[in-house]
């Protein structure tokens, strides 16, 4: 039987812009449940993709309501004028009782500015974003990621989170070489909506006091649910499947005061490394059946499909550090991954964090996933990246494959043609809707120095393929038909050489 079209919940609309950022000159992207950044090298993918990564693990996500709040204390007193609750009770007595609504925007201006400051102030959650950037790049002072080759000396970034009803936020941090500078601004909302977030909220009726609290305790709110994790492979990661042990080991030696000299590492590629450590597979059931869930299904099915076999750790002693080993199917051996082909060096993480950590709700970045990949290796990659997102995980990359991107544009005709019939392709649930996927270009125009971004509009015959890309088939195939025809001529005359 043909799968039925999911229908999710939509999620906030978020986009994020950046100016005079690393290689970027200026552009900014609408994140998607799968985003992809094309183009050529050097046009600043990584620094994006490293941003929205960094942006994630501030906020715990991309919340459609702005964490503000928890950089205050939960006792009002401390921050705000203790006669604040009195003036929150005269905007909801002068309200329509009938209409059930009091709004941010009826308190007093004084009043917004303080719960909003959080946003505005650098000290807060500008001073987060700013460590996190320093910490993920592996960086001195965030002004390194300033594009000092443009006029302008300073850089922004920033973050728009939208929703058809309400509680739309802003937050802007520009970067420059003396300091930082942050803005940012919440929106119009009903003060009563947010009542709605709690459980014990359905029964009570909200004085000031009541909706203030709510206001200054958001923190309650992700304790209660899992805030939502992300995951980032870098490009590099086959090397560090091959001597993350050794690499491991070296740190703690250099911590207890051996002769080695200081490593050090981006934060990106320390929590890779640290997701290989602490890597533990699923546990069983109680009744002792395997696990299931959706997400060991998808890196069972990259193994059999892609792998021809499979992947786990081995931990030789108590507490070390495991070891990840490759058995072919129909093995009866494991090989170490040092032994075995780059393809799978390169697919072992992968697999490893989508069955051992990667949940629905979370974000996976992914540097090149078709790195090592033969082509037919490359396209079913696009479909495991499909799987992924239709199980409710955010996905971004950047990549240079046209064989990835071809067959993504098949998934997304397979999408349109679903969403045109109401069922899936008869034996296939592969597919993306074309309104989930985004395509992004990074390239420089001309002579300018750094890149701009542009989306690449889906095209039912073109699918999402860069134009540069038709260019250089298209000079690949002139020269190739220009040898052809000299060498031709050249034979005619009988002027070859054996």
């Amino acid at each position: 039987m043909a799968a039925k079209i999911d229908v999710t919940e939509p999620g906030p609309e978020i986009r994020i812009a950046v100016r005079n950022f690393g290689s970027i000159s200026e552009g900014g992207i609408d994140l998607r449940p799968l985003t992809i950044f094309v183009g050529p090298s050097n046009t600043g993918k990584t620094y994006l993709a490293v941003l929205i990564y960094a942006f994630h693990r501030v906020l715990g996500g991309f919340p459609k309501f702005p964490p503000v709040l928890d950089y205050l204390p939960h006792d009002p007193s401390s921050i705000l004028k203790p006669n604040i609750l009195k003036r929150v009770e005269n905007v909801i007595d002068k309200l329509d009782p009938a209409s059930k609504e009091s709004r941010f925007f009826d308190l007093d201006e004084e009043d917004r500015g303080i719960i909003q400051s959080a946003l505005t102030k650098p000290e807060y959650l500008g001073s987060d974003l700013t460590k996190q950037l320093e910490r993920c790049f592996g960086l001195e002072s965030v002004s390194d990621l300033i594009r000092t080759s443009g006029a302008d000396n300073e850089a922004r970034v920033s973050l728009e989170i939208g929703e058809s009803a309400e509680i739309p936020w802003n937050f802007h941090l520009d970067i420059l070489a003396s300091g930082i500078h942050t803005d940012g601004r919440i929106e119009d909302f009903d003060l009563h909506r947010i009542s709605a977030m709690f459980e014990e909220a359905a029964s009570k009726i909200f004085s000031a006091k009541t909706i203030l609290g709510i206001l200054t305790n958001l923190s309650d709110l992700s304790e209660r649910a899992k805030t939502p994790g992300a995951y980032y492979l870098p490009a590099d990661r086959s090397g560090i499947m091959h001597s993350h042990r050794i690499i491991a080991s070296s740190l703690i030696q250099h911590a207890a005061g051996a002769a080695f000299a200081p490593l050090s590492f981006s934060g990106v590629m320390a929590d890779f490394m640290q997701q290989l450590i602490h890597y533990e597979e699923p546990g069983p059931h109680a009744d002792g059946r395997p696990p299931q869930s959706s997400m060991g299904e998808i890196a069972n099915a990259m193994e059999r499909r892609t792998l021809g076999g499979s992947i786990r750790p081995v931990t030789p002693l108590p507490g070390g550090y495991p070891e990840f080993v490759y058995r072919p199917s129909k093995a009866e051996r494991d090989i170490r991954l040092s032994r075995a082909s780059s393809m799978v060096s390169e697919l072992a993480p992968v697999v490893l964090l989508v069955r051992g950590g990667v949940r629905p709700g979370d974000t996976l970045l992914v540097d090149e996933p078709e790195a090592h990949l033969h082509p037919a290796a490359q396209t079913e990659m696009a479909t495991f990246l499909a799987r992924l997102v239709r199980a409710g995980v955010r996905v971004v990359i950047t990549t240079h494959s046209d064989w990835l991107l071809h067959e993504i544009g098949n998934l997304m005709r397979a999408g349109a043609l679903s969403e045109t019939i109401g069922e899936s392709e008869p034996g296939s649930e592969d597919f993306l809707r074309p309104d989930d996927v985004g395509v992004w270009l990074f390239r420089r125009e001309g002579d300018a120095e750094g890149s701009t971004i542009r989306e690449i509009p889906f095209d039912l015959v073109e699918g999402v393929q860069p134009d540069d890309y038709e260019d250089v088939a298209e000079q690949l195939y002139n020269r190739s038909a220009d040898l052809q025809n000299r060498l031709e001529e050249a034979t005619a005359r009988g002027k070859t050489r054996t």
